[in-house]
């Protein structure tokens, strides 16, 4: 059950009370993205041009140092260091930025500093002018539903990869060269992997949301409707939906040559006409990619075994295997 909902409000530089862009957020089990939001939401009321100018250096510098030099961000944009500690000051009070004096005294743009960033910029484009409840929210990525400046629907994707997850992750995926501060650049170009894969799907008619805009570590996209498939107990048509997903497995993988990589129940919608989107992209691996087989081969095993157990319809993974990537035969040309 949704809670009330908060409104809270981002003002455009033009500092005229038309411009003022609600952000509204609700869900109790999602509190903490919740009030940061909120947070922010009132500070970017108010903040200044010259502190999100210190808060783009801070994102620019991030890959020369963990913790950028005062001098460092004062040379960067050619301000006094007194007036540069001022604002740094400001900025680090509203956790906006992380301080650190050990042998120099040095600051980094902290992930809530990185979501006000992208907030500004997509507010100040217009590509977004609120944002609503959360209704997907994982350990990687927390998903909002929004409105556009033409008051339709969309969906804001945060990839929200902190600290400690990032360091798991680099462990994981085995990103040795990645320095542990690279987190900004590691979920900027994550988002901008899973647009640019949307965009491919999307445009040969695959079952995915639009993409509408990236900004950083956002993805807007279009508004996705129905209910996770892990939530439905009960489908008209069972056997139409599962031939649904296959078949947008097996359009990734003839004509974008691609995976998921990490499909499942839990990143399916399906809508109230039961038809399916397919969304959470971020693992995708070209089929060029050595583990891309047995990637295809684990999308497959969780859908099937979803779907024997849910609604006790039984495909053999090996043959279903072989029919997703069974070349296609093209039409025979009349004599």
């Amino acid at each position: 059950m949704l809670s009330p909902i908060i409104q809270a409000f981002i003002q455009k530089e033009t500092d005229s009370i038309d411009n003022l862009l609600p952000i509204a957020f609700c869900r109790r089990n999602t509190a903490i993205h919740v009030i940061e939001l909120y947070r922010l939401a009132k500070i970017l009321q108010e903040i200044s041009s010259e502190e999100i100018q210190v808060l783009q250096a801070l994102e620019e510098l991030v890959h020369r140092f963990e913790y950028i030099p005062l001098e460092e961000v004062a040379t960067k944009l050619s301000l006094d260091e007194d007036d540069i500690l001022f604002l740094l000051g400001k900025l680090n009070k509203i956790r906006l930025v992380q301080r650190k004096k050990e042998h120099y005294l040095g600051y980094r743009i902290s992930r809530a500093g990185y979501d006000a960033l992208a907030l500004h910029d997509l507010a100040q484009k217009d590509v977004i002018v609120s944002l609503g409840q959360p209704y997907g929210v994982g350990k990687e990525a927390t998903v909002y539903s929004s409105l556009d400046a033409n008051g339709k629907e969309v969906a804001v994707k945060f990839l929200r990869w902190g600290q400690t997850s990032f360091k798991r992750i680099r462990r994981l995926r085995k990103l040795k060269d990645e320095p542990i501060h690279s987190w900004i650049a590691f979920s900027k170009r994550a988002a901008k992997r899973e647009f640019g894969v949307l965009r491919i799907l999307y445009d040969i008619g695959g079952k995915v949301p639009q993409p509408i805009a990236l900004n950083r570590h956002v993805i807007v996209m279009s508004q996705m409707t129905g209910d996770l498939l892990l939530q439905i107990s009960e489908l008209e048509h069972p056997h139409n939906v599962l031939e649904q997903i296959l078949q947008q497995v097996q359009l990734a993988y003839q004509k974008a040559k691609l995976v998921h990589g990490d499909l499942s129940e839990y990143n399916i919608f399906v809508d109230e006409n039961e038809q399916v989107t397919i969304f959470d992209w971020p693992q995708w691996q070209p089929l060029s990619h050595p583990n891309s087989m047995w990637l295809l081969k684990r999308d497959l095993s969780h859908i099937l075994t979803f779907f024997k157990r849910r609604f006790s319809i039984m495909y053999d993974v090996d043959e279903t295997l072989k029919r997703v990537t069974a070349p296609k035969q093209g039409k025979k040309k009349n004599d």
